[in-house]
């Protein structure tokens, strides 16, 4: 079986939204044996979006469609599907009344626009949205299978999930993708310790990607049923972790931030943190786990040098001995905040983000990161390259990364 997955929307085509719907799809689809041919992107105009699924119904027995089923002038996806069908838009009574409970049940009006929504193409047929007020859109066009889905990744999986993924046929073999995350090795380093599994021929395929410093291995594993994909992708995540060691941070959808939210909940402690050039960026990581405050205190933003020596008690000795961003003070952030919320474990950065603030002793991209436990305050320097975002964001899974690797 053969699929073709289209996003439709000029923010993807720009860049202002990253397309995720069509990589959790092609994953789903490989576990029913469905190979995705390719992955399209198409604008928001109704002669590219019927073009677009001319071509892959033609080619794929299985047409998967996200993005423009919203209410407003730009959202055309049902229109471009009518005009390659060659059929009316009809409103369907029943999406309406769906369309309308919605709204009522959170108190609010509908307006004249959602009625467009419940407009399906005649010989077409509506998919319920649990999640949204855009009812999804099945059909079949030259004998492919078309589902039309909202944009909104969490309203498209909840309908593949409920509404497309009962209906899919279910192909030859499957291919299961599996992912293990490490951080704190570069890709060469990755690529050499893993060169003869990346390089084995087999139903087995191993590769790489880089992505804000965190090195990822991809598995990608085909194989007659789905408990033999995962055994061969259970057996290729025990090679690479043990060529790799404590480099190997999560697999899956695990993040940095839910890995040192799990080791704290286990040792029964508590973090808090101090930062000034990742601005709130380390809490951020750690506070989008829910259930953190179970380990997680709190923070102090601590930007100015004033602020570092009222709230942190950071000495001004230190601060005109040795500048802000420094291994001193970096240590009495950590310390600072360690006392002062009474927490296991504290973390301290300070740097130069960038673009400015550099001297000759200290470049761009100049990192402090210091962690603090009982009885010692450890102190990493780092120099990251890259723009403004990427050494702050670089500095804040470092911080994390330190904190993991104390409590291994």
């Amino acid at each position: 079986m053969k699929a073709i997955i289209l996003g439709v929307g000029n923010e993807l085509i720009s860049g202002q939204t990253v397309d995720t719907n069509s990589a959790y799809l092609s994953r789903e689809l490989g576990r029913r044996g469905i190979e995705t041919l390719r992955h399209e992107t198409v604008g928001d105009e109704t002669a590219a979006i019927a073009g677009a699924l001319s071509r892959a119904a033609a080619e794929a027995e299985i047409v998967l469609v996200t993005g423009g089923l919203g209410p407003t002038a730009d959202d055309v996806t049902r229109y471009g599907l009518a005009s390659v069908m060659g059929a009316e838009l009809q409103l369907d009574g029943q999406c309406l009344r769906e369309i309308e409970d919605f709204f009522q049940r959170r108190g609010k009006k509908m307006v004249l626009a959602n009625r467009v929504q419940a407009m399906i193409p005649r010989g077409a047929e509506p998919m319920a949205n649990a999640a949204g007020t855009a009812p999804g859109i099945v059909a079949t066009l030259d004998g492919a299978e078309v589902f039309v889905m909202p944009g909104v990744p969490y309203e498209m999986r909840d309908m593949f999930e409920s509404s497309v993924l009962p209906r899919l046929p279910a192909g030859d073999g499957v291919i299961v993708h599996h992912i293990v995350h490490t951080f704190g090795m570069g890709e060469s380093d990755v690529g050499e310790r893993i060169e003869d599994l990346m390089r084995a021929e087999g139903e087995v395929t191993i590769g790489t990607t880089v992505s804000e410093g965190m090195v990822s291995v991809r598995i990608i594993a085909s194989a007659e049923t789905i408990e033999v994909a995962d055994r061969q992708v259970d057996d290729a995540v025990r090679k690479i972790r043990s060529r790799l060691g404590e480099v190997v941070v999560s697999e899956g959808d695990e993040t940095m931030g839910e890995v040192i939210g799990k080791s704290l909940k286990d040792r029964r402690e508590t973090l808090a943190t101090a930062e000034s050039c990742t601005g709130g960026m380390i809490g951020e990581m750690i506070t989008a786990v829910p259930g953190s405050s179970e380990y997680y205190l709190g923070g102090a933003i601590t930007y100015a040098n004033e602020v570092k020596l009222q709230m942190l008690g950071v000495e001004k000795t230190d601060l005109e001995a040795h500048g802000a961003v420094s291994e001193q003070v970096a240590a009495a952030m950590a310390r600072g905040c360690r006392e002062r919320f009474g927490s296991d474990w504290a973390i301290g950065v300070t740097g130069i983000a960038g673009p400015t603030g550099q001297s000759p002793d200290k470049p761009l991209g100049l990192v402090y990161i210091a962690l603090a436990g009982e009885g010692t305050t450890d102190v990493h320097r780092h120099v990251f390259g890259g723009s403004r975002e990427i050494v702050r964001r670089r500095a804040a899974l470092s911080a994390l990364n330190h904190l993991r690797l104390a409590m291994l």
